[in-house]
Order: structure tokens, then C-alpha cells, then sequence
């Protein structure tokens, strides 16, 4: 890993949320980046919602990543919509409508409460894709109450989202809702800017 990256990861405040933007060049490699400084190096269990690769496609990639899959209950919200066939995985609960966020977060709870550890995480893999189903107030207000419900359970929290410049208003109302806000840049994948409320 990026020791910058490393280091910055490493700061998380718990409980902390941090809002995490890529350019869709560095998407995927900051996606594993942070699944692996929370599994690998914080030694956390958690909750992965997965909003644009189905479970088991998350599952082998994670595993040819040498990250334990079986650490994480994935939360799939593209397996139904997008008409492929569910698995029988303890290890995953299945969505299948990305416009209702109230079963969303009901989806959450559940999951969240499933995991006995008390040190645990909650990792949104695309927040940019809640966009194109739900307009950005009601995305900005699900976050939001899904920010005070992170704070409330003192999770580790991770929103990932792309960095687009027609979503520069609703990244904006994102980052009031997050402790620190992490910057992925192209090639070298460093931090280029980051701000922290803590």
C-alpha cells in the first residue's frame, strides 16, 4: 500500500467518517485500497455495501487480494435489479430496489447488528451511483441519517464515491457530513488533498 495512503488511512478517527473520491482511472484500486487498510491492517470486521459489482464478483476479486471476504456481510444491490441469481451466502444480504433507501438502511441495521465485534466498519463502495436513481436531496438526506447512525453505533465509516465534476454541489453536501475527505490521484494513486474536521 502507498505509505501516504497508509498513513492518512490510519488516521481515521474512531468514530471518524471519511469520504473518499477517485477519478474512474483510480475507482477500483482505491476501493481495494481502503477495504484493505480496514481488513487487513485495522483487523475489523464489517458491512460493504456494494452498489455497482455483484457479491460474488466483490467476493473472488477480494480474495485474489488476499483480503478475507469472509470478514465482511455484503449488502448487494445490483445482483436483483440487474436480474442475476442470488447465492445463499451468510455473508450477504440482497437489495432489490436502489431506490428505496428506507429499506436500505433497514438492510444496514440488520446487518451492522449481526456482527458481535464492537470494533467494525460500514463501507459504500459508489456513493456517485445512489445518483442515478434517487435525486441528490434525497441522497444527501439518507446520508445524512446514515452519518448519525455511524456516529451512534461508532463505526468506522467509508463513503466512496467518484469524483465527477457535475456532481461538485452534491460531493460538497457529502464532505459537510464527513470527518476528513481523501483525494485519490492518478498513477501513483497518493493523497493530493485532504481535509480533516477533527
Amino acid at each position: 500500500m502507498n505509505d501516504k495512503i497508509s498513513l492518512e488511512l490510519s488516521r481515521m478517527g474512531k468514530p471518524g467518517i471519511t469520504l473518499a473520491l477517485a477519478s474512474s482511472i483510480d475507482y477500483n484500486k482505491a476501493n481495494l485500497e481502503l477495504i484493505r487498510h480496514l481488513v487487513n491492517e485495522k483487523h475489523e470486521p464489517g458491512v460493504y455495501i456494494t452498489l455497482n459489482r455483484p457479491y460474488t464478483t466483490m467476493e473472488e476479486i477480494l480474495k485474489e487480494q488476499d483480503i478475507d471476504p469472509r470478514m465482511i456481510i455484503f449488502i448487494d444491490a445490483i445482483t436483483i435489479p440487474s436480474g442475476g441469481s442470488v447465492s445463499n451466502s451468510p455473508h450477504c444480504l440482497y437489495l432489490s430496489d436502489l431506490m428505496n433507501l428506507t429499506d436500505m438502511a433497514l438492510i444496514i441495521d440488520e446487518a451492522i447488528a449481526a456482527i458481535p465485534s464492537e470494533k467494525k466498519f460500514l463501507f459504500i463502495d459508489a456513493m456517485s451511483t445512489l445518483l442515478l436513481y434517487n435525486n441528490s436531496g434525497n441522497v444527501a438526506k439518507f446520508v445524512h441519517f446514515l452519518s448519525g447512525k455511524i456516529r451512534l453505533w461508532k463505526l468506522d465509516g467509508v463513503f466512496l464515491s467518484l469524483e465527477i465534476e457535475s456532481d461538485k454541489e452534491f460531493i460538497s453536501q457529502l464532505s459537510l457530513f464527513c470527518d476528513k475527505t481523501i483525494k485519490f490521484n492518478s498513477e501513483k494513486l497518493n493523497v493530493s488533498s485532504i481535509s480533516s474536521k477533527t
